[in-house]
């Protein structure tokens, strides 16, 4: 056998520091991820979207998409005629022991106002609420109509006159305390705000049954501008049907509470107490 010549011996050796950078730069290839395609890329993109919209509902912000708003507490406060921080039902009219203490300080020019001033108002609309929790698959059942119902009715529009909205009652514990306040013991719970009272008892039912059990499945309504939806969520056309029906008798109220109507009302009654309805 031969032995190598020193002259080769010198020209390995010289390519042996070089051994770490050349393993290194394998390494770095070999975990360069490879270009995704066909199914896999649609796997990517449909767990990116899943996690968009998962980030969206996390909000506590009210927000449009489409023709469904989707409230927060304030919001859904402000329509159903609650208190925005005890969420206690409004009076109808101000309270007449509020006054301004004049002894004070004379300059300061500034109002605040505080919980007595606060009414149960109208705010020139109507909605529709559709109460769920995010574990209630009946309340994914029917998303799809409602969803469907608001773009049927062009709600969120001027025309409609009408919004429609979602509201989650476990999102939060202020969610939950709203619910209650509201009357909310079943999801989901479709309730629909007018610009006037609603009945949904009568004196001879609610005397045999109770008031809940007369009003229907989902409970008698506990605020005064509000009515619950007593039919089979199933069936779209039954909650169309509930809504154009509310929304004709809200219609009817803002005219008899409103303008001539409500002039000749308030004379028949002024003639029947002597003058003493105000």
């Amino acid at each position: 056998t031969t032995s190598p010549a020193p002259q080769q011996i010198e020209e390995t050796m010289a390519y042996y520091p070089l051994l770490p950078i050349i393993a290194l730069a394998l390494t770095l290839l070999t975990s360069l991820p490879s270009p995704v395609e066909g199914d896999a890329y649609d796997d990517l993109w449909t767990q990116y979207m899943q996690q968009t919209e998962a980030a969206k509902y996390e909000s506590t912000v009210s927000r449009r998409e489409r023709n469904l708003d989707h409230w927060d507490v304030p919001t859904a406060a402000a329509y159903l005629g609650l208190h925005p921080e005890t969420l206690k039902p409004l009076p109808t009219y101000a309270s007449s022991e509020s006054s301004t203490d004049t002894s004070s300080s004379s300059t300061s020019t500034s109002t605040s106002t505080t919980s007595s001033d606060l009414t149960d108002e109208y705010v020139g609309h109507d909605a529709a609420i559709l109460f769920y929790a995010q574990w209630c698959h009946n309340c994914h059942a029917v998303a799809p109509s409602w969803d469907a119902i608001a773009t049927h009715m062009n709600a969120g529009t001027r025309s409609s006159n009408l919004v429609m909205a979602l509201f989650d009652c476990e999102k939060n514990a202020k969610a939950t305390e709203l619910c209650v306040a509201a009357g909310i013991r079943a999801y989901p719970t479709m309730m629909y705000v007018g610009s006037g009272e609603y009945h949904d008892t009568d004196l001879v039912t609610s005397g045999v049954l109770g008031r809940d059990r007369s009003a229907g499945p989902f409970g008698a309504t506990t605020l005064r501008r509000t009515v619950k939806f007593q039919g089979n969520w199933q069936y779209g056309d039954q909650i169309l049907d509930w809504v154009r029906i509310m929304g004709g008798l809200s219609s009817w109220h803002s005219v008899v509470d409103s303008g001539p109507l409500r002039g000749l009302r308030d004379g028949l009654f002024r003639f029947v107490t002597g003058g003493k309805y105000k």
